[in-house]
């Protein structure tokens, strides 16, 4: 494989969320984890299910079935799922996923923009794979977060920066 086709080409994790399959490029995932005991606190966002402590870091968890209203009432294998420990802006959350399957190498021509697929337009999709008969929306990281819940960490890393100084 040549210079030219390997930087056409960048890594995901594929992961599902209510029987569909989604994708994270995994340049932002830090860790992928088992589901650790998760402590709710009062007043979080619905999608925001609770916080961990992860090697002494106290991070928050999203639930992406929340986030993305794909709730249908199916059990889910608690043992399947897992957190997705991803880099946001200013620090660190975990989204909570039904399953995680592979990380493929993915063609950058293999990727469509969904400004290119006319009238859909989902802020939290960056973009769809088709591989292999298969269509994976890529999730954009940053969007996936709301304002209050972009607020609170960015609060928490004030925070820990304050903490740490002490």
């Amino acid at each position: 494989m040549d210079e030219r086709q390997k930087s056409q080409e960048f890594q995901v994790v594929v992961f599902s969320v209510g029987g569909t399959e989604f994708a994270i490029p995994i340049a932002v995932v830090r860790e992928i984890i088992a589901v650790a005991k998760l402590v709710s606190l009062p007043d979080m966002p619905p999608s925001m299910v609770g916080i961990i402590n992860v090697r002494g870091s106290i991070l928050p968890v999203i639930d992406l079935k929340a986030r993305f209203a794909m709730g249908d009432g199916a059990v889910v294998d608690r043992d399947k799922q897992r957190i997705l420990l991803v880099e946001v802006e200013d620090g660190m959350v975990g989204f909570l996923v039904d399953t995680v399957s592979e990380v493929l190498n993915i063609s950058r021509p293999s990727v469509e923009s969904l400004d290119a697929i006319q009238g859909l337009h989902a802020n939290v999709i960056d973009s769809i794979c088709k591989l292999e008969g298969r269509l994976i929306p890529i999730v954009n990281t940053v969007q996936l977060l709301t304002t209050q819940e972009t607020r609170q960490l960015e609060d928490a890393a004030k925070e820990r920066a304050t903490c740490s100084a002490i």
